[in-house]
């Protein structure tokens, strides 16, 4: 994957916030990733339960990014027009690095 998400693979989410009007799922390592389009967790509609989850895999489609956690949890952030609230559908923070913006 030439994605900086596929940095995220093999860690564990620490927390999950929901932060207004948008979704921050925290990492080791005090990496962030705020989701402001539409998501969908499957198998589950409480967000909370990937916290303590690793994540194993992630693929990027034409309109959908899909997460696979460790705990069965797969959750699916939507990229079509239609799922963006704001100009930006995603910021992943890593400590000391450039913010990545997906738009």
């Amino acid at each position: 994957m030439t994605s900086k998400l596929g940095a995220l693979v093999g860690m564990a989410v620490t927390d999950v916030l929901q932060v207004h009007d948008y979704v921050q799922l925290l990492f080791e390592k005090d990496i962030s990733l705020n989701i402001y389009n539409a998501l969908r967790l499957c198998h589950g509609d409480d967000l909370r339960a990937l916290t303590g989850a690793t994540l194993l895999r992630v693929e990027e489609k034409q309109d959908t990014l899909i997460f696979y956690f460790s705990n069965g949890k797969r959750l699916d952030i939507h990229l079509c027009d239609a799922a963006y609230s704001g100009p930006e559908a995603l910021e992943l923070n890593f400590p000391g690095q450039p913010t990545v913006v997906w738009n």
